[in-house]
Order: C-alpha cells, then structure tokens, then sequence
C-alpha cells in the first residue's frame, strides 16, 4: 500500500467532517496532511487504530508552537527620527537635527500598520487591570453600590462602573508575592463578592475571549433579558387591564355582567397576589434583597411602596371599622408602569449599542482555508473565523469580507476599508500588502497569510477600544453617580418624614385633604407615594447612555474617543495646537520638480560631461539605485518614475552600495550612478556644484550624478493635506484659537501657515519636542482648554500634556498611550466631525441631567401640599 495513502484517508476524513482535531492543528501540519494529494490514490481503507495513531501523532508532532494569543499588540517600537530635519533636508541627505542640511521637521517613521493593535490604555498604567461582566444593575444606586464593593478590597486601588454596557473596570494594586496569577485570583474574588451581593458577575478572561466574542455574547444576554420582560409586561398589562375597566366603569357609571365581581375587595386582592407572585416577583425579590445586603436600589424603593401598599390595604380590608380605603389595585399598576419602563431602558440601552451592532455585522463567521500554500493545486475548506491561526493561508474571492488581519500572498484587488478608517474611497491592495478583518475585497481574487485571527484583530481591538471607552465617566456625572449612590436612603427617609409630617400636621393645613380614614390613611398613601415615584434610574443613565451613543456612532465614522471625560473636555476646547509635519502635511516627500543640470548653472563646467540628461533619465537613473533602498526619498522616487512611466533600470547584482544619511550608488549597465547629498556625489567623482542655489530652496534636494557628473537635481516637499485650509477656516469661524507648531525652519513653517489661514502670530517654529510641551502648558496657564493634534508618536510629550491628545492614523496602529482622540481615516477633517460630535453628546448629557434633577426634585417635595386639597376635592366626587 502507498505510504501517503494513509495521510490522505485521514486528511479527507479531517476535511470532510470539519472537526476540531483538523482545526486545532499548527497551519503547517494541517497542509502536510494534503502534502501527498497528488500522487496519492483518490480513496483507501485504512484500520481504525491506525487513522487515531496518526491523528495523534499529527497533534502532538513536532513543529513550532503556535504565536500565543494576545488581547493586545503594542504599536511598533520602532524609533521614531528626530525632530529638527528632513532626512535630506535642504541639500543633504540626513536624519536627526538636520545634519544632511536645511532644517526641517523631519520626515518621520513610517506609521505602525494597520495590523499592530490598540495599545490599551491602562497597559500604560502597569496592565493591573481587571475588567469584570456585572448583571443584576437596575439604576445609578447599583452601580455606586457595585463600586464600593469592589473599592473596598483593600488590593483596589480604585474601580469604575458602567450601567449602560453592564461592565466594571478594577485598577488594581500589584502584588509583592511571587503568586504568578495572582489577578486572577483577585478578579475570581471580586466576582463572588459581587456575586453574593446580588450582582452576578463574572471575570473576563481576556487571554481566551475576544472582545468580539464578550460583545456578541452580552448581546445575547441582553436579547433574552428583553424577551423575558417583554413576557412579564404583557401579563402585568393584562392584569393592569382588568383594574382599568373596573375604574372606567366606575367613572362612566357603566353597568356591565359580572361588574360587582371586578368591583369587589377579593377580586382586588387577588389580582394583587397575582402580580406579586407572577410578573412583580423578580423585581421585588431582587428590592428585598438588595435592602437586606446594605445596597438599595430602586427595585427596593418599588418593592417597599407595593408591598406597603397591599399591607395598608389588607388592614383596612380585615378591619373594616377603621374606615380605611382599600387601593389593591396600585400595586397592580405601579408593577405594571415600572415593568414598561424597564423594557423601554432595556430597548434603550440595545439602541445605543446598535452601532456596535453594525460594527460586528461585517465580520464574517466562516472563512475558506487553503490546505496548502500552493494555490493552484490546494483544496480549500469552510470554516468558522474564529478557528482560524497565524500562519493560516485563506482565499478572499470578490464582495467577500475579509475574515482575519493578515498579509496579501497573492492576487491583487481594491478593499473598501471605510468601517474601520472612515476613508470612503477603496483602497488597493497587492502582494505584501496589508488587510483587516471586516473590509470589503471588491474585484479581485486575493491569497492572505492569518496574522492577526479571532479576538487579536484590529476591529476586536476598536470593540474593546470603545467598550473602554464608554466605562470613563465624564466629570459632569460624578456629581449624578454621588446623588445616585445614597439616593435610596434619601427617599426611604423622605418617605417617612412624609408620613410624619402628614399625619402629625397634614391634617390642620390642609383640612379638605383628610377624608375618608382620617390622617393615618393618607399619610400611609402618601409616604408609598414618595417611594414609587422617585427615579434614580435618571440619574444613573444620563451620562453613560449618551456617551454609549456618542464613542459607538463615532467608532462607525472612524473616531476613537477615549471615553466620557474626553468627551467633555474635548467640547470645551478653545485653543487647537497642529504640529506640521504628519498633520498639515501628509508626512512623507513628493517630488515637486526635477532640474536637469543644464538648466543651471555654468554650461562650460569641464565635468558636466557630453550627455545632457533629460528629467525622465534622471529619474529612471536614480528609481535604479533607490530600488534597493527603504527611504522615504526613495520611496517618492520610485512612484514618481511609475507615474511618468520612466523605464527602471536595474543595479548590477553586488554593486549597490549605501550610507545612511549620506546616499547610495550603483552600477547601472556601464554607468556608476550615486544619489545622495552634495557632499556624496562629491566623493564619487563630481567636483563641481552648478547648483549653489538649491541651498536656498527651503526643500530637500537629492543629487544625481552619472560617471562623476552631476546629471541634475530632483526637489522634494511635504505635501500639504488637501483639507487642511478648510479645517482651519471652520476652528476660527468657532472662535477657537489656532496655533502651529514645527521643528521645520521658519521660512518653511511659515510658508505652510499662509497657505492653510493660520496667523504668523500663532506659527512657532524651530522648535524642539520639549518646547511644544511648554507652550501647550503655557496656553493651559492662560485658562485656554488646549487640543493637540499630532501624528501620535513624535509629538507624544506635547499630546500628553494637552487637555486633549489628538493622533493621526491610517488605522488603530495609530493609536499611543498619550492620544484621547484618534482619526483613524487619517483625515484632518475627521477633527471637526470629533468636536461636533463631543459637543453634540455633551448637550444631551446635560439635558438628560436636568430633567432627571427637576423631575426627583419637583415630585418629591411632599407630594405637593398647596395642590392636594384640589387633588382630593376631584377623588371625592367617585
């Protein structure tokens, strides 16, 4: 029998009944099992014990370990270049300060990609975060509550939590101990301490569960949570239905059969009972409960106010002679008004997450897996993303989503990306190129390499972002979560200085007030009164749906905005800083014209040569040499040779030679062609400068010599970003104050700001990282709320500093530590749609506020005792 037959059998039967065994194997043990496809019989039999020995031997032979999963990856570490110079700045070719000549910003690092991670916020902090799934919150009082469980493990250092996303964030304190989970450990306890106080909860476990993974699960959780009260509000109806018809009936004086039975005390009673033990039952054990552990919430303010009801009601119905009033059915009906009002927040809440929603709706759940790296020959398999490995080879065929970050192998296609940068135009994409999980491949077949599978991709990590984001609670809200938090006990008081003051002086105010039963009976209803009618719910969701809101809608539109805090702040700014480089500008050099050398300087210079080169030689000449080169001139070189269809002539295998900050040369046929500083084409044979006005320029200027003449000049220049006049135009008509600054000599940063609209006033230039940082605080000492925009990694002191960090950024790589808002579409204009966006969210926090404030304030002031004698007056007449 054929040795591979064996192989192939258990390959087919892996492949054919997709199971775990055949996902669960390194990517280059699932295609070894198809290595012998070809040469192999089409079929076999092969002994049971035989296939499970291979399949064992095939999940546990040797081969290196799969890359361990991680929640995040860090940006590139990378140095960025120094400020101070543009790496051929001003006729040189270098880096750092300009020491290859005329100053400048300095072209900076090529950006992270789009496939390194978010890097998280609280990993700059120490990563002792714990992040905790909290159920059973019903208002702001639960969630103060939950907060001060979790604050009061003395390893806390301190804790926040979000109602709307059901989700608490623990700072923690580190260990000392040699204990290696010692997080763990400490998440486990906090849970079951939460667990026992009502609030069921459970550690995320990051190392295992995406956070696509936790968000889809949460929403399942809250689709149920909406069906199963959904249920108890339509029984509650029911029955609040039936205590209505008795009420109308009795206002109309309508006579219908059976309408002394809806009218009498037992059927009252019942209905009651009814209620309690049906649809009330879960909010009022959750009230009772919530009381008994020391917590209160607003299910107790509900459960007491019913609860007293029935009771008052019970003595007067057992003990007629007191002449008490029976109102059984309020207990009815405040269930049911309360149950319609919990389903609505729980619609609310499933509303604000809706564009999260979206957001997981372009992730696809199945994947095309290629066996094997030959494309040709492979076969390929259906599976689920989410079993998916570095190292995975998959087929993205046209209008597919891409199911998992990774690296074009093969094939070339346009990718709409705008779900995850807000760039609406495709963008294409050719072997090397990078793709993320969730963009759209529109026309063309491509081959990706799996770098970044399951909940390491850079959509988890905007999931995660945001669902961070909106647990940072904005400062106009801890003044709610405080009245929140002791809001319970402030109206189990009210409620009994109601009864009180109504049955000791209620009844000498307001005589007309007291009837039937006296002034024990209405200060009975009107103490219940206070209880059912007070709302903290208000309160505690005013902030946090509306920041819910705002970070989700401005992740669809390619912002990331760090949280509530950010949102504020960022409402308020008066004063927008730009650095230049990166932000005005695109960051990277442009040719903006080619001089051959007989368009300056000394025609009768002995070493021009007999050749008189046109600009297209110049630049095919030098596209040859930087070819083999990564630097930003380079790189500009070569696509401005591809735009003029200029012929690349390739570099003689083992004579390219280069210097960093100098230049390069090589042999191109039989011509020595060096591309660099003066300084370079000097040592390589020019003796002459025909240029000595490029000095001048205020650009930077590569020269290009051929067979030790000087064959011309090629000028390059930061591009200006084609909004970026617009953006400043729109800030001054706000009335914010716009300033720039630069490392760029002030000819040039000066040039820039004429352009874009900003005053030579407000323009800083020369000027060093430290030295942005003091005149951001500087501004900051004149009682300016200050926003920096910078590209996130050079500028990090001055972004740090700032009220607001602003980062540009092709994607999520773009993200830092120091940055509170990042554009992903690396569009300047995405800075105004952040400000409208902040300022918008900000006005309905403080709108939710007020209302919530005036409607506590205004309905719980003993129940409004100049209106009652009216109030009364009307309940007599039935």
């Amino acid at each position: 029998m054929d040795p591979t037959t064996p192989v192939l059998a258990l390959s087919k039967a892996f492949a054919s009944s997709r199971t775990k065994p055949f996902l669960l194997l390194a990517p280059h043990r699932r295609r070894s099992l198809f290595a012998a496809r070809a040469s192999a019989p089409s079929s076999s039999s092969v002994p049971g014990d035989l296939l499970i020995s291979l399949a064992r031997l095939a999940l546990r032979g040797p081969g290196p370990p799969a890359a361990p999963r991680r929640w995040f990856a860090s940006v590139s570490s990378a140095s960025p270049l120094a400020s101070g110079g543009p790496p051929r700045g001003g006729g040189g070719r270098g880096n750092g300060d300009g020491d290859g000549g005329g100053g400048g910003d300095g072209w900076k690092r090529p950006r992270a990609s789009q496939g390194a991670g978010v890097v998280e916020e609280a990993a700059a902090q120490g990563a002792d975060v714990i992040v905790l799934d909290v159920g059973g919150m019903s208002c702001g009082g639960c969630a103060a509550s939950v907060k001060r469980i979790l604050e009061s493990e003395p390893q806390v250092r301190s804790a926040t939590v979000n109602l709307a996303t059901e989700m608490a964030v623990v700072w923690a304190v580190p260990e000392d101990s040699v204990v290696q989970d010692w997080k763990e450990q400490l998440g486990e306890k906090l849970a079951n301490q939460l667990t026992t106080c009502g609030y069921k909860s459970n550690l995320r476990d990051s190392s295992k569960v995406g956070s696509q993974t936790v968000f889809e699960r949460k929403m399942q959780d809250k689709l149920e949570q909406l069906k199963q009260s959904g249920r108890e509000l339509a029984v509650s109806w029911a029955l609040c239905a039936v205590c209505l018809v008795g009420h109308i009936s009795h206002l109309f004086g309508v006579n219908m059969p059976l309408m002394h039975v809806i009218h009498s005390t037992g059927f009252h009673l019942s209905l009651s009972i009814f209620t309690f033990v049906g649809p009330g039952r879960r909010l009022i054990l959750d009230g009772l409960k919530s009381l008994l552990k020391g917590s209160p919430n607003m299910n107790t303010l509900v459960g007491l106010g019913a609860l007293s009801s029935f009771a008052v009601s019970s003595i007067a119905a057992f003990i007629p002679k007191l002449g008490w009033k029976t109102f059984f059915e309020e207990p009815v009906m405040l269930i049911a008004f309360v149950l319609l009002g919990k389903n609505l927040e729980q619609r609310a809440k499933l509303k604000a997450t809706s564009d999260m929603t979206g957001l997981l709706s372009i992730l696809p759940s199945k994947a095309r897996l290629m066996v094997d790296n030959d494309a040709e020959k492979s076969s390929l398999i259906e599976v689920p993303c989410d079993t998916l490995a570095v190292g995975d080879y998959v087929v993205v065929l046209p209008g597919d989503h891409i199911p998992a970050d990774g690296i074009v192998k093969a094939g070339r296609s346009t990718v709409d990306e705008s779900s995850l940068t807000g760039e609406p135009m495709p963008v294409t994409k050719i072997t090397g190129a990078e793709v993320s999980a969730g963009s759209i491949n529109l026309n063309g077949k491509l081959t990706v390499e799996v770098r970044r599978p399951g909940g390491e991709t850079v959509m988890s990590d905007i999931l995660h972002l945001v669902e961070e984001a909106q647990t940072r609670a904005a400062p106009v809200q801890r003044l709610a979560d405080k009245v929140a938090g002791n809001f319970t006990y402030g109206v189990m008081a009210l409620s009994a200085a109601t009864y009180m003051f109504w049955s000791i002086l209620g009844s000498q105010l307001v005589p007309a007030a007291i009837q039937h039963g006296g002034a024990m009976s209405l200060a009975l209803q009107l103490s219940c009164s206070v209880l059912v009618i007070a709302c903290p719910c208000a309160l505690g969701l005013a902030t946090p749906t509306a920041v819910l809101v705002g970070t989700s809608l401005g992740a669809t539109r390619g912002l990331l905005l760090r949280g509530g805090d950010v949102l504020e702040k960022f409402s308020d700014v008066d004063a927008v800083v730009f650095d230049k480089t990166g932000t005005l500008t695109i960051g990277r050099p442009v040719i903006t014209k080619v001089i051959p050398s007989r368009g300056m300087g000394d025609a009768n210079t002995k070493d021009l040569g007999a050749n008189q080169w046109a600009e297209a030689d110049i630049l095919s000449f030098a596209a040859g040499v930087e070819s083999n080169t990564n630097h930003p001139l380079g790189k500009a070189i070569m696509e401005a040779a591809g735009a003029a269809n200029c012929v690349i002539m390739k570099a003689n295998d083992g004579s390219f030679m280069e210097e960093p900050g100098s230049g390069a040369v090589a042999t191109i046929g039989e011509k020595q062609v060096s591309v660099g500083t003066l300084d370079w084409i000097r040592r390589h044979g020019v003796i002459h400068n025909p240029f000595p006005e490029a000095e001048h320029f205020g650009q930077s200027v590569a020269y290009v010599a051929v067979n030790g003449a000087l064959a011309g000049l090629i000028c390059f220049e930061d591009k200006l970003r084609g909004d970026s006049r617009q953006v400043i135009e729109t800030l001054s008509k706000q009335g914010i104050s716009v300033y720039m600054l630069s490392g760029d000599k002030e000819s040039a940063a000066m040039n820039v700001a004429s352009v874009v609209g900003i005053q030579a006033d407000k323009v800083l230039a020369e000027v060093k990282p430290h030295e942005k940082k003091k005149f951001i605080s500087e501004l900051q000492k004149e009682h300016k709320v200050v926003a920096m925009v910078g590209d996130g990694i050079n500028d990090a002191a001055a972004l740090a500093s700032a009220d607001v960090g602003i980062a540009m950024g092709g994607g999520v790589g773009a993200a830092s530590d120091v940055s509170s808002v990042v554009l992903m579409g690396n569009r300047l204009s995405q800075l105004i749609d952040a400000l409208e966006l902040s300022k918008e969210t900000m006005k309905t926090v403080k709108q939710n506020l007020w209302w919530a404030f005036l409607y506590n304030i205004l309905l719980c002031r003993l129940d409004y005792p100049l209106l009652l004698e009216h109030c009364f007056q009307l309940r007599g007449r039935y």
